[in-house]
């Protein structure tokens, strides 16, 4: 998908989605979902890149969860509320939050093999095609989409202004703050903060 210039006759809208906790999104819908609850707290970790002879470990084989070791990738909100954090050690993960459920990233030929997440981040982007008029996936977890033809559908029932305001009234996160002014000074925190908010009211 090609950004247009501040000059072109035809300006196009592009959404940027960063999806959230993904690995664990993906791990919830697994073989193993009933070691999962949204309710409690629960990383995705990757092998050391210094770690020799790592095994082979497919998506369906429950060592998996046979593990202190490794980064974290992921991390749920209930685990991050206990202070559990991405670029963690496991181990030092399990002293902030004890009863926090580790799952390794499935293992082939002594790398990484992302296929589960590959494959659930493509069942995002064949959704997202039946809306949008253009997607484009940045990522396992990140997609730009072009909704150009919607905002238009949108913006010819209810002008800007009438949107923006409705949003403020909703209460969002970044309709109420003085960073939603421009996009440039929203951080990504900030952004997962807002995401926080809105899901905890």
């Amino acid at each position: 998908m090609s950004s247009s210039s501040s000059c072109s006759s035809d300006p196009r809208v592009v959404g940027f989605i960063d999806m959230d906790a993904f690995y664990i999104a993906v791990e919830m819908q697994g073989p193993f979902k009933a070691d999962l609850a949204a309710d409690k707290p629960a990383a995705v970790v990757q092998y050391n890149s210094g770690e020799k002879n790592t095994a082979d470990c497919a998506a369906d084989d429950r060592k998996r969860f046979d593990v202190k070791t490794g980064t974290i990738i992921a991390v749920n909100y209930p685990a991050r509320a206990r202070g559990v954090k991405r670029n963690m050690p496991g181990r030092e993960a399990h002293k902030a939050c004890p009863e926090l459920v580790l799952v390794r990233v499935p293992t082939k030929h002594g790398k990484a093999d992302l296929t589960i997440y590959k494959q659930a981040g493509n069942n995002v982007v064949s959704i997202l095609k039946s809306r949008a008029a253009a997607c484009e996936k940045r990522s396992v977890d990140e997609v730009a989409i072009d909704i150009t033809p919607e905002s238009d559908r949108l913006l010819a029932e209810e002008p800007f202004a009438a949107v923006v305001h409705r949003a403020r009234a909703a209460g969002t996160y970044l309709a109420d703050s003085e960073a939603s002014t421009t996009a440039a000074a929203v951080s990504k925190d900030a952004t997962r903060k807002g995401h926080a908010g809105q899901l905890s009211s």
